[in-house]
């Protein structure tokens, strides 16, 4: 059964991140109003909000959207704008190359396959379990974290702690091992080793501000590809992030 408190706070949050509210924001009497709920009601529930950082109030009596409701809209658009963005580009890519090519982001401490343009020779019909179970062993979640910022990643962390010996052992279990790991990867710009009989590369999409939005990676057996060609495709993975970077920065056209 739904919880009616929480109903009413998406109604009241609906309304403050509407065209209605503006950049002028909302009194308690418009939005007790506007919702049908009982000042009181309306007043208990926007002193929740505001100490959660979802309302914020603005002059004498005035509300509107909060710090963390604007950044989980933002995240929104941001990644539904990267994807469009990335979808043209990385089916180029792979109708080039012959490989799968995957589009990751990390979305509330959790990694999240964004787009996968399946390639040809690959087989594989849903790794996606894998994937999330595994997530540290997968070069394009550690192509994510080399680039997070402080705070970020002592989210991430939090959530799911240090990777094991098993997902991720040169890290040796310790904040130590994990930040040198991170480290050598922004250093060498994203990840290319050997895991599982495959190359593994990743490399991070940054956005204008060089925050990282996601990033790009292949799995390419190594049945069928020798170092240099493994080379090539991360650089070609480089290429299609810069162009996805540069398209990002770009206002989309309207109709």
């Amino acid at each position: 059964s739904s919880v009616k408190s929480v109903k009413k706070a998406f109604s009241i949050l609906e309304l403050l991140t509407g065209p209605a509210a503006s950049d002028r924001g909302l009194t308690l009497a418009e939005i007790s109003r506007t919702t049908g709920l009982l000042p009181v009601t309306a007043r208990n529930l926007l002193k929740t909000m505001e100490e959660c950082g979802y309302v914020r109030r603005i002059g004498h009596g005035k509300y509107r959207e909060g710090d963390k409701c604007a950044r989980l809209f933002q995240l929104e658009g941001v990644l539904q704008r990267l994807k469009e963005v990335a979808d043209p580009l990385v089916r180029q890519m792979v109708q080039e190359l012959g490989e799968s090519v995957l589009l990751v982001s990390i979305i509330h401490n959790r990694r999240v396959e964004l787009l996968r343009v399946q390639g040809p020779q690959d087989h594989m019909i849903d790794p996606q379990w894998y994937a999330n179970e595994k997530f540290y062993q997968m070069r394009t979640t550690r192509a994510v974290l080399a680039w997070l910022n402080d705070e970020q990643l002592t989210s991430f962390l939090s959530a799911h702690g240090l990777p094991t010996t098993e997902d991720w052992p040169e890290c040796g279990k310790t904040t130590a091992g994990l930040n040198k790991q991170l480290a050598t990867i922004r250093k060498e710009g994203g990840c290319h080793d050997i895991h599982g009989g495959q190359y593994a590369l990743a490399v991070p999409i940054l956005t204008a501000s060089n925050q990282v939005a996601g990033s790009l990676g292949c799995y390419a057996s190594c049945l069928r590809t020798d170092l240099p060609r493994a080379t090539g495709i991360f650089q070609m993975l480089h290429d299609c992030a810069s162009k996805i970077q540069t398209e990002m920065t770009r206002q989309p056209s309207s109709c």
